[in-house]
């Protein structure tokens, strides 16, 4: 079992330029995640990220505080924090392009929502960041 979060935040960079900063956060990740032995998934759209960190709890808390002090991004707001089978066990982060279509799944993520509900579309995000996953990549 792996301690598992998922988070959405609002992005402060301006598209198509900031798609060479996510790039930048990929290639970042990539390396970082590995070395702390995380697994994951991103997302992003024009106007927010999702991500979800599986791993270690002291390795996903670091790393974690190291996402909350990012200047590329505000409003970062954790969802869902749960100990489960690793959802994306070999991906080091799974990313599969800007993907426009799932600003409707996470924008009400940011608005008062009741628990049942909000467990509910954290489910649904989930679930499209693994159909994600699946796709072949290029």
């Amino acid at each position: 079992m792996a301690y598992s979060l998922l988070y959405v935040s609002k992005t402060l960079l301006e598209f198509p330029a900031g798609a060479a900063e996510v790039a930048k956060i990929i290639e970042g990740s990539l390396i970082r995640n590995a070395s702390l032995g995380i697994t994951g998934a991103l997302m992003s759209t024009s106007n927010h990220f999702a991500q979800v960190l599986e791993g270690g709890r002291a390795a996903v808390e670091e790393l974690m505080a190291s996402i909350n002090r990012d200047p590329r991004h505000m409003k970062v707001k954790i969802i869902r924090v749960t100990e489960e089978k690793r959802r994306f066990p070999d991906w080091a982060l799974a990313y599969s392009g800007t993907a426009g279509l799932v600003d409707r799944h996470i924008a009400p993520l940011f608005s008062s929502l009741p628990v049942g509900d909000t467990a509910h579309l954290a489910l649904r995000l989930l679930a499209i960041m693994e159909e994600f996953a699946r796709l072949p990549s290029g």
